[in-house]
């Protein structure tokens, strides 16, 4: 007996796996938060978080708004995250080549990008297919019952 999967459910991975990765990564950043993000927390929040957040969102709606793979986000957010490391590096002379905070920055726009990704295939879905689809909540869709 096959069990039919459903993308647009609330419990899809793509759903529960960034706010899951955030959530940790709030929580690490409590615990060692010089050792993760390698600049003060003000940079951080600026360049990472305000600025970096802001495009890896945008970053991930444009992906699904041409249907493209979700393996072209990540692809997109790795380089994301170098230009995000490279502004550290040329405003606040960071370290360029820094694994842990680079790493830090890639799961966290990827994340962000992720949830971007997921909010406009859910009004694509919704709008696009609406007499297949219906809203399910912020993030989600569910097939429409008759």
């Amino acid at each position: 007996m096959a069990m039919n999967v459903d993308p647009g459910r609330a419990s899809s991975p793509l759903l529960i796996g960034p706010l899951a990765v955030i959530a940790v990564l709030v929580v690490l950043l409590v615990i060692w938060p010089r050792e993760l993000i390698g600049a003060s927390l003000a940079d951080f929040l600026l360049v990472t978080l305000c600025l970096g957040g802001a495009a890896a969102w945008r970053t991930g709606k444009a992906v699904a708004h041409g249907w493209a793979p979700y393996l072209q986000l990540v692809f997109y957010c790795l380089l994301l995250a170098g230009a995000v490391r490279f502004c550290h590096f040329a405003l606040f002379e960071d370290e360029l080549f820094s694994i842990e905070p680079f790493a830090v920055e890639f799961v966290l726009l990827t994340a962000i990008a992720t949830l971007g990704f997921r909010a406009h295939r859910k009004r694509q879905m919704t709008v696009q297919y609406g007499w297949m689809y219906e809203p399910a909540g912020r993030l989600a869709w569910r097939s429409r019952t008759l």
